[in-house]
């Protein structure tokens, strides 16, 4: 297992270049993963996007943890603990877990930083804890301090302070069990552990850190278990960074125990992947005079660029082509038979910033003028003319799990074949073909009770099919009337199921908020059929209501479904989606249901969550343009909580069209 982590991290790792220097030392994962000292966290945060992977050991434990800034006051880290006699040895138990920091106040000159974290907030509950704690600096100190419930709170050291709030914070905490931890443990417990560090960072030696630390695990659960004898709880610290994408921890534990570590840590904006080959893209729509002041064209907008970027190609063709006597110039932006506003640009602006290179995005946005009332009012001959266009890209698709108590680290590793259509009158068809290239899927279901009617559980079957139809659907599209968007689509889904459905979605132009609907008639696909063309069992509707949040001035975006769910358990999903430039974006969620699911150790659980990551590839020579990598960290096999992989995600198709995107992207206006 410790083999099989080391090379997850490092692969995961070696997808991005590396850091520049810089001049403040670099943070450093503690023993549990989230960012820390040796043993304590901190309430430090990274840079949103920054990835962190890392393997660590302290007696009888081997940790692996891969994590993500998903926004700046959010992280969120999936962990595998292993209980070990050995490095060498294989794994006696296992206690996955899914670990999230909270950041409540950013450190100011009168304050420390505060922040609220859950160690195992999904999971095993032997290693499951919260904390709130603080951290301030003082020159080239950094002092970190709180309290800790569960596995940071075993000491008990002071009464539970939120007891004051009703007896369940009182009630007596399990510190193991097969029943996984879930929020009816959190802050729960009589007592409270006190724990407390500082770092100094040596200004001489640049990287090198040192930590002194009094913690508050007594390892209770180890204590009742077998005959382990708990170390003291202070700690001696030292952390290296050679470079700034890693960084070598180890401590001396109440001076009888030895703690290693291993962090390897990136940022996503750093990616130098993008959608497009660079110099390799056009965008020439054919201006219509409707009048002697102005020219309109409608603008079908590409997948690989920002729609700036698109706009500011296509105005440039149309003054070029436009009479003397136009003054103003007209784009209808389209994307994938959905319309959005028309955009009325002054014919002198995009002259002076665009063509001679003498004004700037601003000036343009200054006299742009939105008229979001003519989004859907597409005319029957702009429809019927609209030109046919196909797009194709490979897809690199490699998903983990460090969520099972089975198997410490399972993988699958595919690559999908992808060509999509649009055709005029907002009609869309796809195929998709996978070659599966390498998992370990085989064992999965040896320790787990076979399911009558698999969701997700039959995945195994899926992979051990060199190569099979991934998709195979026909569709629809439109936005008939302003901010309303319409979606249906039939025929083979995704990977695992067929079936037809539709989706409805209200984005209101400018506003921060979107609603939508969602509804599917599935049938699960056999995989013992050729190509896994054939349908087993009888069909299940899943549908969902939606609802999405855009934080101001960000990219980030929360998006809430309740609903119904493929093995007909009723429940709920929050995920957090992060985009970035080009085209990659990250995602975190969790979903829990009506329905709990058995484990192999005789629990229950009605919850999971993952994260994923999306990387563009497609300005390598000789890959399709829009070809990416998909990276997915989340548990394998599961029958609840499954939705549909639509291939019409109305949000997501509407993206380009929208305000948030147009501010967020303006400055492409003039690449």
């Amino acid at each position: 297992m410790f083999k099989h982590l080391l090379l997850t991290c490092t692969l995961l790792f070696c997808l991005l270049p590396p850091l520049a220097a810089q001049a403040e030392p670099a943070r450093h994962s503690s023993l549990l993963g989230p960012l820390g000292l040796t043993l304590i966290p901190s309430a430090r945060m990274d840079e949103p996007g920054t990835v962190r992977a890392g393997v660590s050991t302290l007696d009888p434990y081997l940790h692996g943890t891969i994590g993500i800034q998903i926004a700046t006051p959010l992280y969120m880290g999936l962990r595998q603990s292993a209980e070990i006699s050995s490095l060498h040895d294989d794994a006696m138990r296992l206690y996955p877990g899914v670990d999230m920091k909270l950041r409540l106040l950013a450190e100011g000159p009168y304050h420390p930083e505060l922040s609220l974290g859950w160690l195992g907030a999904i999971g095993h509950k032997r290693m499951a804890g919260e904390y709130l704690v603080g951290s301030k600096r003082f020159n080239n100190w950094d002092i970190s301090a709180g309290l800790g419930w569960g596995r940071y709170g075993s000491a008990h050291h002071i009464g539970n302070p939120l007891g004051l709030f009703g007896s369940h914070f009182k009630k007596d905490r399990q510190r193991d069990g097969e029943d996984p931890n879930g929020p009816s443990d959190w802050f729960t417990d009589q007592d409270v552990g006190l724990f407390a560090g500082v770092e100094y960072s040596p200004p001489w030696i640049e990287g090198l850190s040192l930590s002194a630390e009094w913690g508050a695990d007594r390892y209770l659960a180890e204590a009742a278990t077998y005959d382990y004898k708990s170390p003291a709880p202070w700690a001696l610290g030292v952390h290296y960074s050679p470079r700034p994408w890693i960084n070598l921890s180890t401590g001396l534990i109440g001076g009888e125990k030895i703690m290693a570590a291993l962090t390897l840590q990136n940022h996503l904006a750093r990616w130098p992947g993008k959608l497009f080959h660079k110099g390799d893209v056009a965008v020439t729509p054919e201006p219509a005079a409707t009048g002697v002041s102005r020219a309109q064209a409608p603008l079908a907008l590409p997948d690989h660029l920002s729609t700036p970027q698109a706009l500011g190609m296509a105005l440039q063709t149309m003054d070029s082509e436009s009479a003397a006597s136009v003054e103003a110039l007209e784009v209808r932006p389209t994307h994938r038979g959905l319309t959005g506003p028309l955009l009325r640009f002054n014919r002198r602006d995009i002259s002076h910033a665009l063509k001679q290179s003498a004004g700037s995005p601003e000036e343009i946005w200054r006299n742009v003028a939105f008229n979001p009332e003519t989004a859907g009012e597409l005319t029957p001959a702009e429809n019927s003319s609209a030109p046919v266009h196909a797009d194709l890209r490979l897809i690199l698709d490699e998903a983990v799990s460090l969520s099972e108590r089975d198997q410490g680290l399972l993988h699958r590793t595919s690559l999908i074949a992808e060509t999509t259509a649009d055709i005029p009158l907002g009609l869309l068809g796809g195929m998709g073909l996978r070659l599966n290239l390498t998992d370990n899927l085989d064992q999965l279901n040896d320790l787990r009770l076979p399911s009558s009617l698999p969701v997700r559980s039959n995945i195994d079957q899926f992979a051990n099919t060199t190569f099979a139809l991934d998709t195979l659907y026909a569709g629809w599209t439109r936005t008939f009337y302003r901010d309303w968007h319409v979606a249906t689509a039939a025929g083979y889904l995704e990977e695992m199921y067929a079936g037809a459905g539709g989706d409805i979605l209200y984005r209101p132009w400018g506003a921060t908020w979107a609603l939508g609907a969602e509804g599917w008639l599935a049938a699960k696909r056999d995989p013992d059929s050729s190509m896994h063309l054939d349908l087993s069992g009888d069909a299940v509707f899943t549908g969902h209501l939606k609802g999405y949040y855009e934080f101001p001035e960000t990219d980030l975006t929360a998006e809430l479904r309740a609903g119904r769910y493929l093995n007909e358990d009723w429940g709920g999903t929050l995920a957090l989606t992060q985009r970035f430039d080009h085209g990659l974006h990250v995602r975190g969620f969790i979903t829990a249901t009506n329905q709990s699911e058995f484990d192999i150790f005789g629990g229950h659980t009605n919850v999971h969550s993952g994260l994923s990551l999306t990387l563009p590839i497609g300005n390598i020579p000789l890959i399709p343009q829009n070809s990416l990598i998909r990276l997915s960290a989340a548990p394998f096999g599961r029958d609840n909580g499954q939705t549909l992989a639509s291939p019409v995600d109305l949000y997501n198709l509407s993206e380009p069209l929208s305000y948030r995107h147009m501010t967020h992207y303006w400055h492409d206006i003039g690449e």
